[in-house]
């Protein structure tokens, strides 16, 4: 991600703190959505965190917060003049990690690689918002409503492939693990330019430098905003290596069969019988029969076999017998 830019309202050592509380968090967000994400891959848990509301909005949040820590980073370290020597070695930085993380996700997820993801968008936008810090601010502020807005008035299936995709204006999404277009995420940095210029224009942002927040939190904060690139690199492999060996114990998968399948059968009994306790025990039964047998190709399949039927029917009367004693 983008680490803690360092101000230079008394001296290059100053920091904003508030700053880095908002970029602490935002890695930390990242972090509990990728373990959710982790979580729904290997079926602990049903929900799809990639279409769930709530937890697409807070990946949205997320995503919006670096990248306008993107704009407001560029305008501190390089209001006054560019440094190219610091710009190019963070851009060099930020994409060799970029890159990493494509290359990882492709022999991991080949379907669902990432090639155009959060690293890739701040890299592109470091170099895409230069002019930005010297031209009228009105032009600022128009060009991030006109790149934010873009894409909810105009579409187009051209940009559906993924050679194409991260330039934005797709009408079906490609599959795909992180993507973060030009329209409309680039916006989201020009905002980010645009609040801190127009600060830097009023001096308000050595009021802001001297707001003290203190705590444990607040250095816990702080140090992960300094190593917010690493922690996303890291976060993910040590998160899967933790995950990975439990859900081989666990079996998450098989659980969630077993639960899928309870719930079916106890929601079928109860509309015939009535009797959530019978149907308790009949669809806990039932459940240990078909584990048992391990027949659950049986149990899915549309059209059974007379030996299948027999099975099935041969578990139904057992089963009903012990619910009703």
């Amino acid at each position: 991600m983008h680490w803690a830019v360092k101000l230079k309202v008394k001296s290059k050592n100053n920091r904003i703190v508030i700053l880095d509380i908002w970029r602490g968090l935002a890695i930390i967000g990242v972090v509990i959505y990728h373990f959710a994400f982790d979580l729904r891959l290997l079926e602990f848990i049903q929900t799809d965190v990639t279409q769930h509301l709530p937890w697409v909005v807070f990946a949205r949040v997320l995503a919006g917060s670096f990248l306008m820590l993107t704009g407001i980073s560029l305008v501190l370290a390089h209001g006054e003049g560019v440094r190219w020597r610091v710009f190019f070695l963070r851009v060099f930085i930020i994409s060799g990690a970029a890159l990493l993380i494509s290359i990882a996700t492709f022999f991991a997820y080949p379907d669902m690689f990432v090639y155009f993801g959060i690293l890739h968008a701040i890299a592109l936008f470091s170099i895409l918002a230069l002019p930005f810090l010297i031209v009228p601010l009105w032009l600022v502020s128009i060009s991030a409503v006109l790149v934010l807005s873009l894409p909810f008035v105009y579409s187009n299936p051209f940009f559906n492939d993924k050679i194409f995709s991260w330039i934005g204006f797709w009408q079906t999404p490609p599959f795909t693990a992180d993507l973060v277009p030009i329209f409309p995420a680039f916006g989201a940095t020009l905002l980010g330019v645009f609040f801190a210029r127009t600060i830097l224009k009023y001096n308000l942002f050595k009021n802001i430098s001297n707001i003290s927040f203190k705590g444990v939190w607040v250095r816990f904060l702080k140090f992960a905003s300094k190593w917010s690139l690493l922690i996303y690199l890291v976060h993910q492999p040590i998160l899967l290596a933790i995950l990975y060996p439990v859900a081989a114990i666990v079996k998450p998968a098989e659980l969630t069969k077993q639960q899928a399948f309870y719930e079916a059968c106890f929601g079928s009994c109860i509309n015939i019988s009535g009797s959530a306790i019978n149907c308790t025990a009949y669809c806990q039964c039932s459940k240990e029969q078909v584990e048992q047998g391990d027949l659950w190709e049986i149990i899915t399949q549309p059209v059974l076999t007379k030996w299948q039927s027999q099975t099935i029917s041969s578990i139904s009367k057992l089963c009903r017998a012990i619910s009703q004693d």
